[in-house]
């Protein structure tokens, strides 16, 4: 280990500024236009996101200090633990419509966040070694097996967002460790069916578009009749979505239903689902090039932007800081993102590697979905903007996968 010269300041340097950011823009959701409260500083989000940032750097430390191969060690007992959490929050009263958190005292954890690390570890952990093939169906069943248990969970939770960031995950630590591309498109088509169900039932009351992809997919599997498991496993996936889909859709809330209608034609309910959405392009757009500037932001103060110091806080940056507060902010993601997969790349250990590389698919997903979602052009998934968004388990995860990132930089010749 070169602690020294193998230290990675850039990513210390772009989780710093990310941070700060997100720090700056909930201290700006806090206050009036053109005013700065001295008691705003002091307010509930603004000091408890600080607080949580501490313990993020301490996190980051303590995972930048313990060798990686105990992480390899410790991936299989983490994520069972990560199963038990969130097998006893679904048996905690509900908050609203839904079961996510452990309520400490003034504190809210949500073990779903958590539950994003181990199964990046669990991964890693299976996909490291040499017999591991990803292309076989004995080492595909197992990953898949250990993606389905907590994406069933979440799932109930409700927590649609969350479940999309574990396959936002898998699939890019899948194609690295060899996965085929081809196998991928085969994985997504049942997206694709899921989506084409969605629209032609709910939104166009149209069946022929999904109609006319299973038989596309009839005339794919056709051509590769000589590979008879992928072209039979391709059929009846999409078949099998085309049947037990509707049961599905009928399991998640109203207002998830919403979401994803809301999605595909947003301007079926204007005043309804589709408002959040629309007064976030309009704050965003509104920044224009260098943005209204800090704490000036109409849209926040005037209550007009829901969930501001949450989900949609990219809304309040893009019309206080414009276009060029947005391109720094994706600048810093994309440094950050780069520079995991350059570690992966340098790194000589198989478990390092896929490990680094699911930490940039963590990354890159959630910054995609989220700042997607304030755009219009990704289903709104509460999914938060990593660093930038008020909330204390999101940042602790951040900070760890960073302090892990730093980890596999020094320690990359190790085997």
């Amino acid at each position: 280990m070169r602690l020294g010269r193998d230290f990675d300041w850039v990513i210390v340097l772009c989780s710093g500024f990310l941070s700060m950011i997100g720090l700056a823009v909930v201290y700006s959701v806090s206050q009036s236009v053109g005013e700065v409260s001295v008691v705003a500083m002091h307010g509930t989000h603004f000091t408890r996101q600080l607080v949580w940032l501490g313990f993020g750097l301490l996190t980051m430390l303590v995972a930048f200090a313990i060798p990686f191969r105990m992480f390899e060690s410790l991936a299989f007992a983490s994520y069972v633990a990560c199963l038990v959490m969130l097998v006893v929050v679904l048996m905690l009263p509900a908050r609203g419509e839904t079961q996510r958190w452990f309520i400490v005292g003034p504190l809210a954890i949500q073990p779903s966040e958590f539950t994003k690390v181990a199964v990046i570890l669990v991964w890693a952990r299976v996909l490291s070694t040499h017999r591991a093939d990803p292309n076989r169906v004995r080492t595909l069943i197992p990953v898949f097996m250990l993606f389905i248990v907590p994406f069933a969970l979440v799932l109930r939770q409700p927590d649609l967002g969350t479940a999309m960031v574990f396959a936002g995950i898998l699939l890019p630590v899948l194609f690295w460790r060899g996965f085929r591309g081809l196998h991928i498109l085969f994985l997504m088509s049942p997206l694709v069916s899921s989506v084409l169900i969605i629209y032609g039932e709910n939104v166009t009351h149209n069946p022929w578009p999904f109609g006319i992809f299973i038989v596309a997919i009839l005339v794919v599997a056709y051509l590769r009749r000589a590979y008879l498991v992928e072209s039979v496993s391709l059929v009846v996936a999409n078949v099998g979505i085309g049947l037990f889909l509707p049961a599905l859709w009928n399991h998640l809330k109203p207002y998830q239903q919403r979401r994803v209608t809301n999605f595909l034609d947003p301007d079926s309910d204007k005043l309804g689902a589709g408002w959040q959405v629309i007064q976030s392009k309009i704050a965003i757009g509104s920044g224009g090039f260098d943005g209204k500037g800090y704490l000036e932001g109409t849209q926040k103060a005037l209550e007009y932007l829901p969930a501001k110091h949450t989900d949609f806080i990219f809304s309040v940056l893009g019309e206080e800081l414009g276009f060029v507060g947005a391109i720094g902010l994706l600048v810093l993601f994309a440094i950050l993102i780069s520079r995991a997969l350059l570690i992966a790349q340098k790194t000589k250990s198989e478990f390092a590697s896929t490990l680094c590389v699911g930490i940039a698919a963590y990354f890159a997903f959630q910054v995609f979905v989220n700042i997607g979602m304030t755009a219009g052009i990704a289903p709104v998934a509460g999914i938060p903007l990593p660093f930038v968004s008020y909330g204390g388990s999101s940042m602790l995860v951040s900070c760890f996968l960073v302090g892990v990132l730093l980890n596999c930089a020094v320690r990359w010749s190790e085997y």
